[in-house]
């Protein structure tokens, strides 16, 4: 629990300008969705950092190597899968957005 009185108190501020926005956003989220006080742990945003960094270096890598990953037609049994739950879903998402 973040206190003045106990020192582990930030800003908005100067938890952005320690953790990022986007570090933020993803330690807040996971703060905690209960009844309960919502508890922020510096620990959760700077390994919410290191995901998001990992991703895009992950992204970049992914990107310049873009010419060797597999391309053509998707024939096999795992594409047609993949399209069909990826199809699935899309037409769920429109569903539940027009009720």
């Amino acid at each position: 629990q973040m206190s003045k009185s106990t020192g582990n108190f930030l800003t908005l501020t100067q938890a952005v300008d320690k953790f990022s926005a986007d570090g933020m956003r993803l330690a807040l989220a996971d703060a905690g969705d209960t009844v309960e006080d919502a508890n922020f742990v510096e620990a959760m945003a700077d390994a919410g950092i290191l995901r998001l960094y990992t991703w895009v270096e992950w992204v970049k890598e992914m990107i310049a190597n873009r010419d060797s990953l597999r391309s053509g037609p998707a024939s096999t049994f795992n594409d047609r899968v993949f399209a069909s739950e990826m199809n699935a879903g899309i037409m769920k998402t429109e569903q539940n957005y027009e009720k």
